[in-house]
């Protein structure tokens, strides 16, 4: 995939708000309903989310520090997905209104777990972290450089593809989430 630099952030930008626009929406749902689950193998509203802040904690800090490392570009700028980073983007998308069922690595699993309404506090506070730099992004080579992934410090990405399969998974694991709350609208009729 080859795109404008300027194009892939403010696309990025947009669908980071709408998910921290869902975020928001969550939040004003009783606790209970974020908490239900629709059988013991699936997760909760709330474990989606949790999810999905595990992975903000390890990728924050490398995403800072990769956008203090990238040059700055002075003219307009495209930007091409590596081999692995188209990979994992396509991995986790959201195909339709349905996701592909995955197994969580056990570090960012949060099944079993206690949460409360504080984990989307969080998220919409790592949106609003990543909406900042996705801002600071649109004036550097997100070819450059590479960021560790979570799987290991050995496998790395570019810090475009690191935003893009960050987008997606928030959306993958949002979609989840919905999807969860209508199994608890249904379940309570």
């Amino acid at each position: 995939m080859t795109t404008d630099t300027l194009w892939l952030v403010e696309d990025l930008q947009d669908r980071t708000q709408k998910a921290s626009a869902l975020a928001a929406a969550f939040s004003k749902i009783e606790v209970e309903r974020l908490q239900y689950k629709p059988d013991a193998s699936r997760w909760s509203v709330l474990e989606c989310i949790a999810h999905l802040n595990r992975y903000y904690a390890f990728y924050m800090p490398l995403l800072r520090n990769a956008v203090a490392k990238s040059p700055i570009i002075k003219a307009d700028f495209t930007f091409t997905s590596g081999l692995l980073g188209q990979f994992f983007v396509r991995l986790m998308e959201p195909k339709g209104n349905t996701v592909k069922k995955m197994k969580a690595m056990a570090k960012m699993n949060p099944q079993g777990s206690t949460l409360d309404v504080s984990e989307l506090h969080d998220f919409m506070a790592y949106q609003e972290e990543l909406l900042t730099l996705l801002e600071t992004c649109k004036y550097h080579n997100l070819a450059q450089p590479k960021v560790p992934t979570a799987l290991s410090k050995w496998i790395t990405i570019s810090l475009g593809d690191t935003l893009r399969f960050i987008v997606v998974h928030n959306e993958r694991h949002l979609l989840q989430a919905q999807n969860c709350l209508k199994w608890a609208v249904d379940f309570n009729r």
